[in-house]
């Protein structure tokens, strides 16, 4: 480039609002509301019994969903290793 000119911006592949979005796995929105609560209940200050019991119960909740996740995931996996045996 001569001096004169001046010095182009680097033109990107992707518009600024479109980056990042390929290896960003969309929200559920059930699955932020259920992390959002466990968050609340988590942060709250003065951990009572009551809070202490909620919290396990969120806890549990999120860890069945996220054990149904994986079952359905490990069933889809068997389901196509055998097709194509």
């Amino acid at each position: 480039m001569s001096k004169n000119q001046p010095e182009q911006a680097l033109r990107a592949t992707k518009p600024s609002d479109e980056r990042w979005t390929d290896s960003v796995p969309l929200v559920n929105p059930d699955d932020s509301a259920r992390w959002l609560a466990l968050a609340n209940v988590a942060l709250r200050m003065g951990a009572t019994e009551a809070v202490v019991v909620e919290g396990e119960a969120l806890a549990r909740k999120e860890q069945n969903a996220i054990k149904r996740r994986i079952r359905r995931t490990t069933e889809r996996v068997k389901r196509q290793s055998k097709s194509k045996q």
